[in-house]
């Protein structure tokens, strides 16, 4: 595997690197569940069908076993300077995996009686794009990492210029939800679903900062 420099990847960063990738494409698989998901409902007042949500739980179960697999290849690569990093990333996409677990669930319970509409319909929707974008662009500026680091950086800038949009849109539907005529348990598990889409949106922010760091030691 060829840096932008010319340089090789050395074995361990290449296997690695490749590892994660595979960890991303499951993290991918689960936010879309989640995402197709909410747009179902708010389009079609469709309920989350239990199929998905066994799904999502597999995935996070195998995104599990492959998060061991390359903690047990860092251990082991005794000459990786980035391994800290490397470490934080796993760390961090393990963390979205959860949360598109959990999030699935809480919407799963949230569907019922009431759906959202007009501009609350409209910004829980936006929402629900941001992430699918946020963790896009997280996948995206880790394979560049490989391929050309600017790139990397540049997807990486755009990670937090999202996760701000994400913090604007929150601020927006909170202000609305409270003065809503919704049920206490539904408002309830409805913020938690919320909350967790904006712990995700936070979790590809710091992960940003891991790739930035990564950049500049792949690339020295």
């Amino acid at each position: 595997m060829v840096l932008d420099n010319g340089r090789f990847l050395t074995s361990e960063l290449s296997n690695i690197a490749q590892m994660l990738e595979e960890h991303f494409r499951i993290t991918m698989s689960a936010i879309r569940i989640v995402v197709n998901g909410l747009t179902e409902w708010l389009d079609t007042n469709k309920a989350i069908d239990p199929s998905e949500l066994k799904k999502i739980t597999e995935m996070e179960e195998k995104g599990d076993e492959l998060k061991r697999q390359i903690l047990i290849e860092l251990a082991k690569a005794n000459s990786l300077m980035q391994r800290e990093d490397l470490l934080r990333l796993v760390h961090y996409n393990d963390k979205l995996v959860d949360g598109a677990e959990i999030a699935a669930y809480h919407l799963a319970a949230t569907i019922g009686p009431w759906t959202p509409t007009g501009d609350l319909k409209t910004k829980i929707s936006e929402v629900g794009s941001a992430v699918l974008e946020i963790v896009t662009e997280q996948k995206e500026a880790v394979r560049f990492l490989s391929i050309n680091m600017e790139t990397s950086m540049k997807k990486a800038d755009e990670i937090c210029i999202i996760e701000k949009k994400i913090d604007v849109l929150m601020r927006e539907i909170f202000s609305m939800l409270y003065h809503a005529d919704i049920e206490v348990g539904t408002l309830l598990r409805f913020r938690d679903f919320l909350n967790m889409m904006e712990d995700m949106a936070n979790f590809s922010e710091d992960a940003a900062i891991t790739i930035r760091s990564l950049s500049l030691t792949l690339n020295t």
